[in-house]
């Protein structure tokens, strides 16, 4: 019991480094959507891998949260005196639903399913927070003036933001990979060091 409490213990210090990591790069050197690498975030990443891998069902879908949440209270005490952005609500929304989309490629995680549910992951922000971008009164950047609350207002929205869901799009589909495969590479070698030692 105790050497298999050792092993798990190995497998989720060095996921939990990488995610922390991961979390510390987004606040701290990605600004946002000025900056070249916004939206180039490893959020969707954890919350795809949280939804995959946690046993806990609460766990699984706080944990993700609250990085969000740690990472966007860092970068808002930077830009801000407000709590959080306008239209907050939406983005961690579609992060809950990214959960979501994590727990269905559970059983059976493979290249296909990880690099499908990543682009599932990015379609959906895309498609809730630029809605409330919308909804919520948001600037269009090419007018300065907010975003006509009209069909065409809604379409020029969401082709505006298209270029941050490309890159919100590659970034989970990079960090996944990275997530699930260092887990794979640990609990392999885990597996081979247990075999040895029989």
């Amino acid at each position: 019991m105790r050497e298999e409490n050792r092993k798990i213990e190995t497998r989720w210090t060095g996921i939990a480094a990488l995610i922390i990591g991961l979390a510390l790069w987004r606040a701290f050197f990605v600004d946002g959507s000025t900056n070249l690498l916004g939206n180039f975030t490893p959020i969707g990443a954890i919350a795809l891998f949280a939804g995959a891998k946690l046993s806990n069902r609460k766990i699984r879908y706080l944990f993700p949260m609250a990085v969000l949440l740690i990472s966007d209270l860092l970068m808002v005490s930077e830009t801000s005196g407000g709590f959080l952005y306008s239209g907050w609500m939406w983005t961690y929304l579609a992060f809950i639903i990214t959960v979501f989309f994590g727990e269905r490629i559970s059983e059976m995680i493979k290249f296909t399913t990880i690099f499908s549910a990543s682009v599932a992951s990015a379609l959906t922000h895309w498609i809730l927070a630029d809605f409330g971008v919308w909804f919520g009164g948001g600037i269009n950047i090419l007018s300065g003036m907010p975003f006509e609350k009209t069909m065409q207002g809604l379409i020029l929205c969401y082709s505006l933001g298209f270029p941050f869901f490309l890159k919100l799009a590659a970034s989970t589909i990079l960090y996944s990979f990275m997530i699930f495969g260092l887990h794979k590479f640990i609990s392999r070698a885990l597996e081979k060091r247990e075999l040895a030692l029989r």
